[in-house]
């Protein structure tokens, strides 16, 4: 399996599988031209651990800095195909969690998330949907990562609605369009309408925003209290 990768811009990621796309189409029927295929994966701690930790790809350290929560590695384009990753605490080779059977499509894009606490860690593997995206809004989706939180609400604060609704641990939603500018996001339990807590963030037009709900609402020792954390896509 080639592990090569290289991390470049969210921007140049997306022109390249434009490219690759349209190679594609014009080498089919010609059967002398053989064309790689390539998706994308990002990678981001979302354990609410306060250890931080080091991410492997096929045995290959993807990480320069040791990941915090909420730290991560942009997108780095593969050859398609099945991948592995490890997870260890900073400075370590034992895996405190590994993923197999991580496969990377043709011109997809993907995010895998560390979730959970020691004794019960997870990868949530989640796909990025940014295809037909308008240019003249931001976008943004909503993930509950707080392994005892209940189901959780999405909302603008002021907005007569919600941007999504009860979601459950290790649930996400789509990409929702919304108008860019400064922004406070609520982040509600579904049942009671109680603000858990709120991110606020000045949203671009054509970038792709994940609001996390993590932490927990009962923390134990070195574990992180429940906040609301937003990452960028790129």
């Amino acid at each position: 399996m080639n592990t090569t990768r290289t991390k470049i811009s969210f921007k140049t990621l997306y022109a390249l599988v434009a490219i690759a796309t349209v190679t594609l189409l014009s080498a089919c029927g010609k059967g002398e031209n053989q064309v790689t295929e390539y998706g994308s994966l990002s990678v981001y701690n979302a354990s609410p651990s306060s250890t931080t930790y080091d991410v492997y790809l096929n045995s290959s350290k993807l990480n320069s800095a040791a990941l915090p929560y909420a730290g991560g590695v942009k997108y780095v384009q593969l050859t398609a195909g099945s991948y592995e990753t490890k997870f260890t605490v900073a400075s370590e080779t034992a895996s405190i969690y590994t993923k197999t059977g991580i496969n990377i499509a043709n011109n997809a894009f993907s995010t895998l998330y560390l979730t959970g606490t020691t004794g019960s860690f997870d990868g949530l593997l989640v796909a990025d949907e940014f295809a037909g995206a308008a240019t003249d809004k931001a976008h943004v989706r909503f993930i509950n990562l707080s392994p005892d939180a209940p189901a959780l609400d999405l909302r603008i604060k002021d907005a007569t609605s919600n941007l999504t609704s009860n979601k459950a641990y290790k649930t996400n939603s789509g990409f929702t369009a919304v108008d860019a500018g400064a922004k406070t996001f609520e982040i509600k339990e579904t049942t009671s309408g109680n603000v858990k807590a709120t991110v606020d963030r000045t949203l671009v037009n054509g970038t792709f925003y994940t609001i996390i709900a993590g932490g927990k609402i009962t923390p134990g020792t070195n574990e992180r209290a429940f906040n609301g954390q937003i990452i960028q896509h790129q």
